[in-house]
């Protein structure tokens, strides 16, 4: 075989596996392959919640579901903060793509996550949240589940 015929049969052989995999997902060899396609369904426990820390010490915690959670002022919030300088609607935590996520609803004196003014985040595990003077602390506990 000589140099040229190895070239042809490699392009060949990369040819082939790029149909496949157009193929296979629609498209070309790039794709986002979602988790369960690609490992399987993991057995994995999940629970998080909002720890209000308020004044004094006291504190409240808050059982965070699959639903959509909205901070603020108005009395439609699911946490309702009476300050003043908190937006009516100021925030949302949203879970999507196994993690949860924190948008600012364009407050006015904004939405602050350990410390750094955000549009939006993904939360991690003993983030602090700051809405109107109001600290959060979020908490998350991922454990895998015996079959």
């Amino acid at each position: 075989m000589t140099k040229e015929t190895d070239k042809t049969a490699w392009r060949d052989k990369a040819d082939t596996q790029q149909s496949l995999r157009e193929k296979e997902f629609g498209h070309g060899s790039t794709a986002a392959i979602p988790r369960k396609a690609f490992i399987g369904e993991l057995p994995i426990k999940q629970r998080a919640c909002l720890e209000i820390i308020g004044a004094r010490g006291k504190s409240k915690v808050i059982e965070l579901g699959e639903g959509e959670l909205t901070i603020g002022r108005s009395p439609g919030c699911s946490i309702q903060l009476r300050r003043s300088i908190v937006s009516r609607s100021h925030a949302q935590v949203t879970f999507r793509n196994e993690e949860y996520h924190l948008e600012d609803l364009g407050s006015t004196n904004g939405t602050y996550v350990n410390g750094i003014k955000v549009e939006r985040c993904v939360l991690r595990n003993n983030d602090q949240i700051d809405i109107g003077g109001v600290k959060m602390l979020f908490s998350e506990e991922k454990t895998l589940q015996k079959l």
